[in-house]
């Protein structure tokens, strides 16, 4: 049986008209219209252009001041120093009945002007010469001079813990800083060819010149065993003397510390010495 199928007529969808009847496409006016209602206008960003070069301008101004500030706080603590030196210099001179230098006097000197000074330091070849103090705590003397002034500088101190006549580890820090002043001579001895040839540390502690042996430089952080001072028994100073690499005949051992400047709160150089 035949079957006849009727042709399908197949039409294009039409697309729907826009509901308002408007066409969908911004007109030019439209356009203008939009740019002169915009936040961003010529004369927002003059305002925007100009309080930006207040900003930067705030800023450097603020920058150039603190480092100026940054710069007298050091001269103020190198003059401090020089002045120093040089009633050390004129103590070296006073002899005597046996002819032979008074080294009391430079302690004498020195605890008038500050009760809290110990001994002084000097290391050749470098600018390390210096009275050193002890505070009750390792944070006094971190921004406070020689002479009891506000400075970023500080001074140069003993640990605090270190107190006793016979001191098996002794440990001084000092700030690293940009004149070159205070500690930071301690990073030429991460050479080893200034370290040969520069290898003594000079205490002058109670009328006597005590002499110490550098036997390492190294950078290191705050969790170095160099800054072990629970040293009671020769047991445990034969321990901490190993563990830092000290010559087996040390029986006392000074550590020289200060920071390091690419920016590491906890990265340190530190010196170390014994006799």
């Amino acid at each position: 049986m035949a079957v006849k199928m009727a042709a399908k007529t197949i039409t294009k969808t039409e697309k729907p008209a826009p509901v308002s009847g408007k066409s969908s496409k911004t007109t030019g006016a439209e356009q203008k219209k939009f740019y002169k209602k915009s936040p961003f206008s010529k004369a927002s960003t003059t305002v925007i252009l100009i309080l930006g070069i207040v900003l930067f301008g705030g800023i450097a101004v603020f920058t150039t001041f603190a480092v100026k500030s940054h710069l007298d706080a050091l001269k103020a603590s190198e003059d401090e120093y020089a002045y120093l030196r040089g009633l050390a210099e004129g103590t070296e001179h006073k002899l005597d009945a046996d002819g032979m230098i008074q080294l009391s006097a430079l302690d004498n000197e020195m605890r008038a002007i500050n009760p809290d000074y110990v001994c002084w330091i000097r290391i050749g070849g470098t600018n390390i010469d210096y009275p050193v103090v002890r505070g009750p705590d390792n944070e006094k003397y971190l921004h406070t001079s020689f002479q009891g002034e506000e400075n970023i500088a500080g001074a140069i101190f003993m640990d605090y813990r270190n107190i006793g006549e016979r001191l098996p580890h002794i440990i001084i820090y000092g700030h690293n800083v940009r004149n070159g002043g205070m500690f930071t001579d301690l990073r030429k001895f991460l050479s080893s060819s200034f370290l040969e040839q520069n290898n003594k540390i000079t205490l002058i502690v109670n009328d006597h010149e005590v002499e110490f042996e550098i036997f390492s430089a190294r950078r290191t952080d705050v969790n170095d065993p160099a800054y072990d001072l629970n040293l009671s028994s020769s047991r445990n100073f034969g321990r901490f003397a190993d563990r830092i690499g000290a010559p087996i005949r040390a029986t006392q051992i000074i550590t020289l510390s200060t920071c390091v400047s690419e920016g590491d709160d906890d990265a340190r150089i530190i010196v170390q010495g014994f006799r």
